[in-house]
């Protein structure tokens, strides 16, 4: 199956909302888990709060220990009284366990203003930090902290406020389970998106791919194909005797063809083996230079008829390694045979050898009409061809360069490309010694 540009978007545009969906969702989840466990906390307070009313309420000796921490810091000029602050930490402590209220906390001591709705401050904790204005004995608008009464409001209407300065950090750690929860499938949704995304383009491109091989493929076997039948026709015609010299011809151009479709089928037979693993290189020790010199000399009647020429430059002291000759006789010839296609004026390539820590490097340099560096990464891709412009015989399948980089691979080297349009190319190939 398929998928036009047009499906494509759409379901890309379907999993983006169902994706911002299910962030939103989530998201939406957090806030209520915050809120809930903000609830949760608070009505702890609410209960110690109430615990601690009763406490004073049950025991009066307590509030007269306020009165008298009070008649002491107005002769100091102290907003809390050590002795008292110790006393209200013995109650207020246990009550605070009790309820799971593990926090650190401030406490403030106010008594209600007689016909008004205010309050004036009485005492504090050591480092007090509560600075909110009291209003009304209901806990204020914004519940942040606990509200409790202290004394009847015959016995002088003390109050008790309590402040939790990591509230907000303890109620957040609650839900941090959650929370880590939602950050790893939001991300693993967002990375299978991505990498669905990667996918369907890579798969769109391969679609292309294929097409233009199969067009290739077409046209590379119908024109010997065809060639090979006018020749059988014409040896096969009724006509008188057909002169010897024009019998040998067709038989020559039957030969000729049927070698060029041997060769078309070995080489997508060789990209074939490679990729099922079913295949070993024939290892030995191989003389680099007189591969070169070789596949140069077979290549010359070919380089000739454009009037170009090969220049050795055969520099490396140590030439000589183990490799398998049929594949590097390979590699070499296609090398400088996509030289020759992809060049327009007269071809001129330079070979040149160099020693290279543990093995050689084999630099074939050309001045063709160069590959645009955003399409070099994908020059070593099976079945990819690069646009060649207004060369009308740059002509294969796409296998040249894909076998290429798997062979030099297999013999543990590597191949890297320099290459700017209309500049030319050069590939550098480095094989290891053993």
């Amino acid at each position: 199956m398929q998928l036009s540009k047009r499906a494509i978007f759409i379901v890309i545009g379907l999993a983006s909302l169902a994706l911002l969906g299910l962030s939103a969702l989530q998201i939406q989840n957090l806030r209520s888990s915050l809120t809930t466990n903000k609830q949760i906390f608070l009505q702890k307070v609410d209960l110690a709060s109430s615990k601690i009313s009763k406490e004073f309420l049950t025991n009066p000796l307590h509030a007269e220990r306020l009165r008298e921490a009070e008649h002491r810091m107005l002769q100091s000029d102290k907003l809390n009284d050590p002795i008292m602050d110790q006393h209200m930490k013995n109650i207020l402590e246990p009550i605070f366990t009790a309820h799971g209220i593990d926090l650190k906390y401030e406490y403030a001591v106010y008594v209600h203003k007689e016909h008004t709705d205010g309050f004036n401050f009485v005492m504090g904790d050591d480092g007090a930090s509560l600075d909110f204005e009291l209003v009304s004995c209901e806990n204020p608008r914004e519940r942040g902290h606990g509200w409790a009464n202290l004394t009847c409001s015959s016995g002088g209407n003390l109050h008790l406020a309590l402040f939790f300065p990591d509230q907000d950090a303890y109620v957040f750690a609650q839900s941090s389970g959650a929370l880590m929860m939602s950050v790893v499938f939001i991300l693993l949704l967002i990375g299978c998106f991505s990498y669905t995304l990667i996918v369907i383009r890579k798969q769109k491109r391969l679609s292309l791919i294929k097409n233009d091989f199969i067009n290739n493929l077409t046209h590379e076997f119908k024109t010997p194909i065809a060639s090979i039948a006018l020749a059988t026709s014409m040896l096969k015609s009724d006509k008188p005797e057909i002169e010897k010299r024009k019998k040998a011809n067709y038989l020559n151009l039957i030969e000729l063809e049927a070698k060029r479709l041997e060769g078309q089928v070995d080489k997508v037979l060789q990209i074939a083996m490679i990729d099922s693993g079913n295949f070993t290189l024939e290892k030995k020790n191989l003389n680099v230079h007189d591969v070169i010199r070789r596949v140069v000399d077979s290549m010359e009647l070919m380089v000739g008829k454009r009037n170009g020429a090969i220049s050795l430059q055969l520099n490396a002291t140590q030439s000589e390694v183990m490799a398998d000759g049929t594949h590097l006789v390979n590699i070499i010839y296609n090398l400088i045979d996509n030289a020759l296609k992809y060049t327009i004026d007269v071809p001129e390539i330079v070979i040149t050898t160099s020693d290279h820590p543990q093995g050689i490097e084999i630099a074939i340099q050309d001045n063709g009409i160069g590959i645009g560096e955003e399409i070099q990464r994908y020059i070593f891709d099976k079945f990819y061809r690069a646009e060649s412009g207004n060369i009308q015989n740059a002509k294969g399948f796409g296998l040249g360069l894909s076998y290429v980089k798997k062979i030099i691979e297999e013999h543990k080297g590597r191949i890297d490309l320099s290459s700017k349009l209309n500049q030319g190319s050069e590939f550098r190939l480095y094989f290891p010694f053993s």
